[in-house]
């Protein structure tokens, strides 16, 4: 049973700024596809922000099982299932149903007016992906190789698939930038939940030279003709990458690889 809590804490456990790694991509393509398709805009929007919200529900619920208990519950970007510090059981049920109805219903309503058959299988691929993120057998965020889908989910699907959906055709130049947003996006996870992680784990000693990696090369990959757009982008990755050695708060990290992934988007179109 959830308790009284804030209206504060209440919005923090929902994490808002995670939802940026999803929005920030989407908006991406649609400025690329010279603002095609309004309504499968909206559609997809809508789609994006739910399907997030059923992903961090289902992996504080999940959490929540396992007996893990919330982190800094009422800062700007919690860790673990804090909602339920707020809400009962069911009335995260209740969103959760609500939500994959929209889900199931925008996405349907996008494949209806593009009549791109392409989009089912690209969506199936991210479906697939999610729930081997979550649930058994594979449950790859408990395996420590969660990245793998937050990679794929976040850039490569999620961008392409969306440009895809506003055009009607795909595009190679877009592919370095889904690469880069899959990299940064990879990094946000790794830095906000590595708090989790057992002292001595691979993932722990691991984590200042793969979050730096991952960002750095998210910049690198972008290009290779050195604007002075690209060279403040480097630049401006090496040191976000070299932030957990500056502070050992991965809340901080994780918010500015967050702000950083805007930047990102900003300084590449």
């Amino acid at each position: 049973m959830g308790v009284q809590c804030s209206r504060g804490m209440l919005i923090s456990s929902m994490k808002i700024p995670l939802y940026l790694v999803s929005v920030v991509p989407l908006l991406f393509s649609w400025v690329n596809s010279e603002f095609s398709r309004l309504p499968v805009f909206v559609l997809s929007m809508i789609f994006v922000l739910f399907s997030q919200f059923l992903m961090n529900a289902e992996m504080d619920r999940l959490d929540k099982n396992y007996g893990n208990k919330g982190i800094r519950c009422s800062s700007i970007l919690p860790i673990g299932p804090c909602i339920f510090e707020c809400l009962d059981q069911k009335i995260i049920r209740k969103a959760e149903t609500i939500s994959l109805v929209l889900v199931i219903l925008t996405s349907s309503l996008v494949i209806i007016i593009t009549r791109l058959a392409l989009l089912i299988i690209i969506g199936m691929l991210a479906i697939i992906l999610m729930f081997a993120y979550l649930y058994p057998p594979i449950k790859l965020y408990k395996r420590g190789i969660g990245e793998i889908s937050t990679f794929f989910d976040f850039g490569p699907l999620l961008l392409l698939g969306s440009y895809y959906a506003f055009t009607g055709s795909m595009t190679y130049s877009l592919i370095p930038a889904s690469i880069g947003f899959g990299l940064i996006a990879s990094a946000i996870r790794f830095s906000h939940h590595v708090i989790e992680e057992q002292e001595k784990s691979i993932r722990k000693r691991m984590y200042v030279p793969l979050f730096f990696l991952l960002i750095v090369v998210s910049a690198i990959i972008t290009g290779w003709q050195l604007s002075l757009k690209h060279i403040i982008l480097i630049t401006l990755s090496f040191f976000v990458g070299s932030l957990p050695l500056m502070t050992k708060d991965n809340q901080k990290v994780s918010t500015i690889a967050i702000a950083f992934l805007v930047i990102f988007a900003i300084l590449i179109l």
